[in-house]
């Protein structure tokens, strides 16, 4: 049984090396060179917030216009 373990084990680094799974990190919380080209604009928006409740007239008719 145990050659055929070591046999087994020598098949998955060979698939891990294959697939490109041995040499995996994370790049979280890490600047990835190129990625500032990216089609996505990144705008920081200012929340705003809208009161539904406790106004005046009452909750249940139409929002003011923002």
């Amino acid at each position: 049984k145990m050659e055929h373990g070591a046999e087994d084990e020598d098949s998955e680094a060979e698939m891990r090396r294959i697939m490109g799974f041995g040499d995996f990190k994370s790049t979280k919380n890490t600047k990835v060179p190129g990625n500032d080209r990216n089609y996505a604009v990144y705008k920081v928006k200012k929340s705003e917030y809208r009161q539904y409740m406790n106004r005046v007239g009452g909750f249940n008719r139409p929002l003011d216009a923002i």
